[in-house]
């Protein structure tokens, strides 16, 4: 969840940086390159909090063990969610995205180690499709 909450932040800094600054002569809000990318950091970061709530429903009715899909799941999604909201953040803010004036360095940086920390996406992604493929051929896998 610190993750979502993370990308909320980096959200809300990109819409007020877009309504407060203007390029060619309008706000970067009436941009439409900058309107879909609000919406599409809007969809990942709701399409993770639901994903996040799934895994803690899961865990909370019937254990880990049943929710280890999800779980491994929700770690690959959450920081990959958070790393890119925030990217688009630094992209809307552009120099200053970057500078340690504002937070988006530090919680990309943050982003991106939690993509390590809780081990790489290529060792959960294979726990999801072995789990997935299980379904359909259980005696083999």
């Amino acid at each position: 969840m610190r993750l979502i909450g993370m990308a909320e932040r980096a959200l809300e800094m990109t819409c007020e940086r877009a309504i407060d600054r203007v390029a060619f002569g309008k706000p970067l809000a009436m941009q439409g390159t900058v309107q879909a990318e609000i919406a599409e950091s809007r969809i990942q970061i709701d399409q993770a909090r639901l994903l996040t709530l799934k895994a803690a429903h899961l865990i909370d009715q019937y254990g880990t063990k049943e929710a280890r899909r999800e779980i491994a799941m929700i770690k690959i999604v959450a920081p990959l969610m958070a790393q890119t909201v925030i990217d688009r953040a630094i992209q809307v803010h552009g120099g200053q995205g970057v500078c340690q004036d504002t937070l988006l360095p530090a919680l990309f940086a943050h982003a991106r180690t939690l993509r390590i920390a809780d081990g790489p996406d290529a060792v959960h992604l294979a726990s999801v499709a072995k789990m997935e493929l299980k379904k359909y051929v259980p005696s083999r896998l």
